[in-house]
């Protein structure tokens, strides 16, 4: 099989502290970039990365965690049947 490079520019401060946790991780930075080719490549999905603070990777967050309280309720129950807003709702006055 033969292979290619793959490469790309990162500031100085991210190269550095992504190569300690790569290290700290047990792995390499090739092995890491490998993977994720070899991910592209077999599923289709190219991974978003966010901002681990931004608005936009909390909202996701929680609508992955919606998502999966919703999956996991009973079909008969209320909550299996409420919107978004609903559920936002019934969460929040359980809480309050």
């Amino acid at each position: 099989m033969s292979t290619s490079t793959v490469s790309a520019s990162v500031d100085s401060t991210t190269k550095a502290i992504a190569n300690a946790r790569i290290r700290e991780a047990g792995t390499t930075p090739n092995t890491v970039i490998r993977d994720l080719w070899k991910h592209i490549a077999s599923t289709g999905e190219v991974p978003v990365f966010h901002e681990a603070g931004s608005q936009h990777s909390r909202k996701r967050l929680a609508m992955e965690r919606l998502e999966s309280l919703r999956a996991s309720v009973p079909r008969g129950t209320p909550l299996a049947t409420m919107s978004d807003d609903d559920v936002r709702a019934e969460l929040r006055n359980r809480h309050a």
